[in-house]
């Protein structure tokens, strides 16, 4: 794939709505796109979407998730309004005041306004947040312009979910940049798409035997790759995703794959390395990193004793969590290096 179909299905891809436990929308999507390849999609109980192409080396998992950070309702006030928490680390503060679309039972958008509230007053929450703390969720509603009894019977109540609405979410280019809510991680979902066509390509001598999955929950604790990985139990788990530019981290924003040698656990060293001099080799380079706040699916699926090695590598991301911006050209780096380490996989086995 060229970068600019790429970008096309990406942004698709943002534009849905895929809070963990809702992300029924872009399985359409993603399931038309790995099933154009020729390879039968199949859906586990846990939610994630499998492409298998067989091969002759060593077991590997591929994945990358579908789901985005958003919100869950918590209450249903009697005016309509929703109370609403974080559910994959969203933030407040990074949305501001705007329109956001909860998602009723049948799959269908209901349009809320996340609302802080009035700045003129000598007191109260909206006063105190002026110069003496933190906005936090508890700060914030939904306003619906709904009774709570015509939320109901709409499907929307306590554990609903809701993301930023579709139209905040339209993917923003500025010259060599592309900048939206959610390229977390639909950048991946992308890349293990255009990989998977490369290796579908590739005579099945000459490559792993591969399990692409992209998966559920990863937001709230990487729950969808702990189940695939329990029954494909991988040789080598590999996770794509995007990579915060953060303080501490000397990650830069350019279209360089970024290896992780740290998150939540350490991955397997000698895979990382050899992932780094491919990038050299490949004409395509890298970016080391090793975070103290961040995790993959990759990395819990080797600390869970599920896989024999992990690596973890992506996209350079700034405004993590938030109107995210990356290197347009990262959508093809990160899929080259990752054609050829699975070239190098079996080469190696």
């Amino acid at each position: 794939m060229m970068p600019d179909p790429m970008v096309d299905l990406l942004g698709e891809l943002v534009a849905c709505p895929a809070p963990p436990g809702d992300e029924g929308a872009i399985d359409a999507i993603i399931t038309r796109e790995m099933q154009a390849t020729g390879v039968e999609v199949t859906r586990d109980a846990a939610d994630n979407l499998h492409a298998r192409v067989p091969g002759a080396g060593p077991t590997v998992m591929v994945c990358a998730h579908k789901d985005e950070i958003g919100m869950l309702v918590t209450d249903v006030r009697p005016d309509g309004r929703l109370s609403v928490e974080n559910i994959g680390g969203a933030y407040p503060w990074k949305y501001g005041e705007g329109p956001v679309d909860v998602i009723a039972d049948d799959g269908s958008l209901v349009r809320g306004i996340l609302s802080v509230g009035s700045t003129h007053a000598l007191s109260g929450p909206v006063h105190e947040l002026k110069a003496q703390r933190a906005l936090t969720w508890e700060d914030v509603t939904v306003f619906t312009g709904r009774a709570s009894d015509e939320l109901a019977a709409l499907g929307v109540h306590v554990g609903s979910r809701a993301v930023v609405a579709a139209e905040r979410k339209a993917l923003q280019r500025l010259g060599d940049y592309i900048a939206s809510y959610a390229l977390d991680d639909r950048m991946g979902v992308v890349a293990l798409i255009a990989g998977l066509r490369a290796m579908v390509d590739m005579p099945e001598a000459e490559r792993p035997d591969l399990h692409f999955v992209v998966t559920h929950g990863e937001e709230i604790g990487m729950l969808g790759a702990v189940y695939a990985a329990q029954h494909i139990r991988p040789d080598v788990c590999v996770a794509l995703d995007t990579s915060p530019v953060a303080h501490g981290v000397p990650v830069v924003l350019d279209a360089r794959p970024v290896v992780w040698y740290r998150e939540a656990t350490y991955n397997t060293k000698s895979e990382c390395d050899r992932l780094c001099h491919l990038g050299d080799e490949i004409g395509v380079g890298s970016q080391a990193c090793a975070y103290a706040a961040a995790a993959s699916d990759a990395g819990r699926v080797r600390k869970q004793g599920l896989a024999g090695r992990s690596v973890c590598f992506g996209f350079a991301r700034d405004n993590s969590h938030g109107f995210e911006i990356a290197h347009v050209d990262s959508l093809a780096t990160v899929t080259k290096l990752l054609v050829a380490y699975l070239r190098d996989l079996r080469e190696r086995a």
